[in-house]
């Protein structure tokens, strides 16, 4: 949750070097700046993240998550993972298309452009991928009980093969978790690994 917390506290200037260069290009947009919270919110109900056990998760499975998303429709926020799930930010601010920013990271010994989405893009686009991962959504959102099946790799209907509840569905809470919970405190998403 939030920019500065998924750097450590020895780049802590390159934190705010990106919350600079976010803010740099919503302002070209005319939307007002994301401000990041010194302290970001503490999202963990006992080992759950939100409704998430996060489970096992590499980059390969959440970038294979963004994949299905935009094979399957324009996706342009889960196109950012699919493209580069090691460093994103996506800000709890209404605007489209994501945007490239001036900020640049090492990657893999390669100096890579970092980009910016907006999080309620991405929880709209998570949840049309909710459809294609067969995920029942009530409202919008899934229910308790139905995030407890995914975490448990069970059934969520009746005749459920199950071929998706071990990587696919479980990456897609993970993540939709990441965004719900986010977008419920404020604060940027960012992915980093």
């Amino acid at each position: 949750m939030g920019i500065r917390s998924s750097f450590i506290p020895e780049a802590q200037n390159a934190a705010s070097d990106f919350i600079y260069a976010i803010n740099h290009i919503l302002n070209s947009r005319g939307v007002p700046p994301y401000i990041d919270p010194i302290d970001p919110p503490n999202v963990y109900n006992g080992h759950l993240f939100g409704r998430s056990e996060l489970d096992h998760h590499s980059s390969r499975v959440i970038q294979k998550i963004a994949g299905i998303g935009c094979s399957a429709r324009n996706s342009p926020n889960l196109a950012l993972i699919f493209n580069n799930p090691f460093r994103v930010a996506y800000v709890p601010i209404d605007f489209s298309p994501p945007s490239p920013t001036a900020f640049h990271d090492r990657i893999g010994g390669e100096r890579i452009q970092i980009w910016v989405g907006s999080l309620p893009h991405l929880l709209a686009e998570l949840r049309w991928l909710a459809a294609d991962l067969r995920i029942p959504l009530s409202d919008g959102d899934i229910t308790g009980e139905t995030a407890a099946a995914i975490n448990d790799w069970k059934s969520l209907y009746a005749g459920d093969p199950l071929e998706l509840a071990e990587d696919e569905r479980t990456a897609w809470l993970a993540i939709y978790e990441g965004a719900r919970l986010a977008s419920q405190h404020n604060v940027a998403l960012s992915l980093a690994g």
